[in-house]
């Protein structure tokens, strides 16, 4: 904790996807310096090689670091799956991550037919073929590349992410109701979901996350009062980018302060 005892997490994403994360665990805790780092100008991460999200994670968990954070979320399942144990390795302060949850959604739902939606290296790596390998008997995985969703929802193309995520339901909608969003981006369209697809079972990491990160770190628990802290840092000075995050950071604080950044030099304009 920092001399005013207050715990200064960092949050990484490759876009803003990581906000839908930040948002569960802001209603969790109180009391926390969150600082919000969006790799924008290297999004997407999907279609990267490992070796290039393990270079592109490091780079923005030691500036996180540089930042004086104590503890780092990667809000981005890709970048969790590529470089988060590698990272592990090498660093003492806690790292967390994202995976798809399928644990959650098996418990509930045993012995059958779930879809993932996630990026293709999310779903190629081995961390998602370990997920997959516990699976009890009976169950089975329905893997769904959804290649270039979270760049429209970052380019602010709702009603295109929309119409991209709905092919996709449709696609595995006679041969399963129950589904994962294997990529923080896609909870932005959960409740878009629920609306046009009301009988169908969605699950995300993102409150399994939150809880496991409040339980490891013992951070305080959430309240009216809500005394967290949010500063964003996005290195893109895109207008799209820009305002979206505006818009979604105003529904989690209206506290907040969003800076155009170098991740390497410093920054360019708040």
């Amino acid at each position: 904790m920092n001399s005013r005892g207050r715990y200064k997490i960092g949050i990484f994403d490759s876009g803003l996807g990581g906000l839908s994360v930040l948002r569960t665990l802001w209603k969790e805790t109180s009391n926390i310096d969150y600082i919000y780092f969006g790799d924008l100008v290297h999004s997407p991460y999907g279609q990267k090689s490992k070796q290039k999200v393990i270079e592109l994670s490091k780079t923005a968990f030691e500036y996180l670091i540089e930042k004086d954070c104590e503890a780092v979320l990667f809000a981005c399942n890709t970048a969790t799956s590529a470089a988060a144990d590698f990272l592990r390795k090498q660093h003492s302060i806690p790292i967390f991550g994202m995976e798809p949850a399928i644990k959650p959604a098996l418990v509930e739902n045993p012995g059958v037919k779930i879809a993932v939606f996630a990026t293709e290296l999310t779903l190629k790596e081995e961390k998602f073929k370990n997920l997959v390998s516990g699976l009890t008997k009976g169950s089975e995985i329905l893997p769904i590349p959804c290649e270039g969703l979270a760049k429209l929802i970052d380019s602010d193309r709702w009603e295109d992410a929309w119409d991209f995520l709905d092919s996709k339901i449709k696609s595995v909608i006679s041969e399963t109701d129950i589904i994962v969003l294997g990529c923080t981006h896609y909870v932005f369209l959960r409740e878009r979901i629920h609306y046009h697809y009301p009988n169908l079972k969605v699950y995300d990491g993102n409150l399994g996350t939150s809880l496991h990160m409040k339980k490891m770190l013992q951070l305080p628990n959430g309240s009216k009062e809500n005394r967290n802290q949010l500063d964003i840092l996005l290195n893109t000075s895109e207008s799209d980018y820009v305002h979206l995050a505006g818009r979604i950071a105003k529904t989690i604080t209206p506290n907040h302060t969003l800076s155009l950044i170098n991740s390497t030099i410093g920054k360019l304009h708040v």
